[in-house]
């Protein structure tokens, strides 16, 4: 029988390591749970031997992905916070990690921006906020967690960038430029910065079907569905690699740029222009749509 939601965290869950008799469980914890890539992986993972950790901003959609990977063994509890209050969020991760420390942090909440239908430049609150939220705020989540990880001598820190990080995108400017900064700071990581017992992994994801690709206007080449890379993305962690970008043939491509004139890769960025449909936070958005659009982790 499935079992009822539990009401939102107010408080981080008390320590349950053992469950199921001497099953010890994996503390899986994903930020951005109740987006698309985050839902679909929080599916992914679920199974008798994991406990997760949903970490999102819209309740009714946490509540039900919470029943949904419960159905499917794991434990399962949702936490709601914007990410963007850096302070309570180092304070809630360090009482999370105290209560049950958690093995693999999956850092995916995200929002986007670009230019708008009407051909004008994102607006500097929607840009400011791609940054805070993509960048920023995932890297005070992600250095949190690495000092508890580094005390207890384990844990994994997986980083959800963007092929979109590989080469400026003038459709998405602030949307590119804080992914690239989110790769530098995880690639920075691995080259030493973390200590060597914490694992560093990069995934660099193409265009995957959400409600955030979905305001995007224009081209979208070789899409995935949320499903499809939340298993791609489980099978090469699981297999050891940390460098996971799909698909390849989109990552050759937006790597070629670099090798190109700047005039002839603007010629060819031009054929897959797109304009991105404001959400329900931005000052675009008429007030009564508000509280409607994608909201981030």
């Amino acid at each position: 029988m499935e079992q009822a939601a539990k009401a939102p965290l107010a408080e981080p869950p008390p320590s349950r390591g053992l469950s199921r008799g001497t099953i010890p469980r994996r503390h899986i914890l994903i930020t951005g749970a109740s987006g698309g890539l985050g839902s679909a992986l929080a599916r992914e993972f679920s199974n008798p031997r994991t406990h997760l950790t949903l970490w999102g901003r819209d309740s009714k959609r946490l509540e039900a992905l919470a029943c949904q990977c419960r159905s499917k063994g794991a434990d399962c509890d949702f936490f709601i916070q914007d990410n963007r209050a850096f302070a309570d969020c180092r304070s809630h991760l360090r009482a999370l990690y105290t209560a049950l420390p958690v093995d693999m942090a999956i850092l995916n909440a995200g929002v986007s921006s670009g230019l708008v239908p009407d051909g004008k430049s994102e607006p500097a609150e929607d840009a400011c906020r791609t940054m805070e939220v993509n960048a920023a705020a995932t890297v005070n989540m992600a250095a949190t967690l690495l000092a508890d990880m580094a005390l207890r001598g384990k844990g994994q820190l997986v980083f959800i960038s963007s092929i979109a990080s590989l080469y400026p995108l003038p459709s998405s400017p602030a949307y590119s430029a804080a992914k690239a900064a989110l790769s530098f700071y995880a690639r920075a990581l691995r080259l030493g910065g973390a200590p060597a017992c914490i694992r560093i992994s990069i995934i660099y994801p193409g265009y995957v079907d959400s409600p955030m690709s979905r305001r995007l206007l224009g081209p979208q080449p070789l899409r995935w569905s949320a499903e499809k890379a939340a298993a791609h993305i489980r099978a090469r962690l699981e297999a050891g690699r940390d460098i996971i970008i799909f698909p390849r043939l989109l990552a050759l491509g937006t790597r070629l740029l670099h090798l190109l004139p700047p005039p002839l890769a603007a010629f060819f960025l031009r054929r897959f222009a797109f304009t991105v449909t404001p959400d329900g936070e931005s000052p675009l958005t008429a007030p009564t749509a508000r509280g409607n659009g994608t909201k981030h982790g």
